[in-house]
C-alpha cells in the first residue's frame, strides 16, 4: 500500500515541511525529490526542498523518493 506520490503532492509535502519535520520519528528532507508524475519517457517531474524549485528530472539520475501509504 506504499506508493510514490504526484508532484502535486510532493509539492503539498514541501509546502507541510516544517511541521512533517517537527514529527517525532520523521527524517528530515533532502534536497530533490523525484514524483511518479511522468514528463515523457526519460524524465519525471521533481522538488528541490531547498529553494522551492520545481523541474523535469532525467529518470536515469539518482535523487531521492519519498513513499508514503496515505494522503
Amino acid at each position: 500500500d506504499w506508493f510514490l506520490p504526484s508532484k502535486d503532492e510532493i509539492y503539498q509535502m514541501y509546502l507541510n515541511k516544517e511541521t512533517l519535520e517537527a514529527t517525532a520519528g520523521f527524517n528530515a528532507f533532502s534536497d530533490i525529490y523525484t514524483s511518479s508524475t511522468e514528463v515523457d519517457y526519460y524524465y519525471a517531474s521533481a522538488h528541490h526542498f531547498s529553494n522551492d524549485d520545481a523541474h523535469s528530472h532525467g529518470k536515469y539520475q539518482e535523487d531521492h523518493v519519498r513513499a508514503v501509504r496515505a494522503f
